[in-house]
């Protein structure tokens, strides 16, 4: 397995050192593998998710864990490049022999395993994708706790076309499985309305070449671009256009990390981010509150999406291995994840869901 950033070792040694001094060490731990990037331009994404499942794990766990055993998160980088991705998940299934696989990071990493998931039947569980293949019965198992791109990709052309009267829109698409899932669903989104994109261009995974992109779509009449891609490339084709006085609209899906698109771009270009929580800035629910305690104590990290996003991500897996109780199983655990998502107060108020209500909501961000 690749070696792990000190910082997550670290949090996996505390956390196992807690439960030793709590008498949990006799007990055998719940193991989840988690591959995501660490390294290269996507990096940011995958250590607010994994920093985010640190800090309810961590809690869990001096709280004494589930049933007498603490949580162990093993947390591998695999640079947003799919093969990395198949060799920490086999090291996960084979080797560390994994209760399950959690908070995975991307679409063409998470296709890329698929062959193991069918294989071994070890479950997937909140995967940070949207992806089809994932909301769809297949032969392996998958928990959700985010819309899909598919609600993300309606809830674009809502705000382009009927908000903002758009009606020449350019897709920027990033050329791997990310990027022909969620441009599938735009273009059936656009379909709806009577609407094609004005053009589809792309760009290369883990590059910030996007200039020929940019060239292609500035020839179109285009007046608003829907960016598919992570928050590197993306602000870079939002700087040569803003460089340029286009003067275009653009809007995201939440896997760009808001935070850091924002963050690398002028005021001046409108962005909206599709998210898929709260924004726990904002929120009043109480799990909105309790996390930004949690990060006040923590000064290295910042109250974000991302964040906020793996936090849950822990807390839904924990609350729902305590409904096994001592029966622990996986089976158990699959079948308890959906009727926590269901039946838990704080859960249904955060993402305000009814009897009526049951489909996970779409939020937005604004860059200005």
């Amino acid at each position: 397995m690749n070696k792990l950033p000190h910082y997550i070792n670290a949090l996996v040694v505390t956390s196992l050192l807690l439960a030793s001094g709590l008498g949990l060490a006799d007990e055998p731990p719940l193991k989840l593998g988690m591959s995501v990037a660490l390294s290269g331009p996507a990096q940011e994404i995958g250590k607010q998710l994994s920093d985010g499942a640190m800090l309810h794990f961590e809690a869990e766990n001096q709280a004494g864990g589930i049933s007498g055993r603490v949580i162990e998160l093993l947390v591998s980088d695999d640079g947003y490049e799919p093969n990395r991705t198949v060799l920490n998940t086999k090291q996960f299934i084979y080797e560390d022999k994994v209760d399950a696989l959690f908070g995975y990071m991307g679409t063409p990493t998470t296709a890329a395993i698929r062959p193991l998931l069918e294989h071994s039947k070890t479950p997937l569980l909140m995967p940070f994708t949207g992806a089809d293949f994932l909301h769809q019965i297949g032969k392996y198992h998958v928990f959700n706790l985010r819309a899909s791109y598919q609600d993300e990709a309606q809830e674009h052309i809502k705000y382009l076309v009927s908000e903002k009267n758009h009606q020449h829109i350019a897709l920027l698409i990033q050329a791997d499985e990310f990027g022909i899932t969620v441009e599938k669903s735009l273009t059936k989104a656009l379909a709806l309305k009577g609407l094609k994109p004005t053009t589809i261009a792309r760009f290369r995974r883990n590059t910030s070449d996007v200039e020929k992109a940019y060239e292609q779509i500035k020839q179109t009449n285009a007046t608003a671009v829907v960016l598919i891609g992570t928050y590197e490339p993306l602000a870079t084709f939002v700087g040569l256009a803003d460089s340029d006085k286009q003067h275009l609209e653009f809007t995201s899906v939440s896997f760009v990390s808001s935070k850091e698109l924002f963050a690398r771009v002028k005021p001046n270009p409108p962005i909206m981010v599709t998210e898929v929580v709260p924004n726990p800035l904002l929120c009043k629910a109480m799990l909105c509150e309790k996390f930004r305690r949690i990060v006040k104590q923590k000064p290295h990290l910042q109250v974000d999406h991302i964040l906020f996003e793996g936090y849950l991500n822990a807390l839904v897996f924990s609350r729902a291995a305590k409904q096994c109780n001592t029966q622990y199983s996986v089976q158990c655990l699959l079948n308890k994840l959906p009727w926590v998502l269901e039946h838990d107060g704080d859960l249904k108020m955060l993402f305000e869901l009814s009897k009526q209500q049951k489909k996970l909501p779409v939020y937005r961000s604004y860059s200005s």
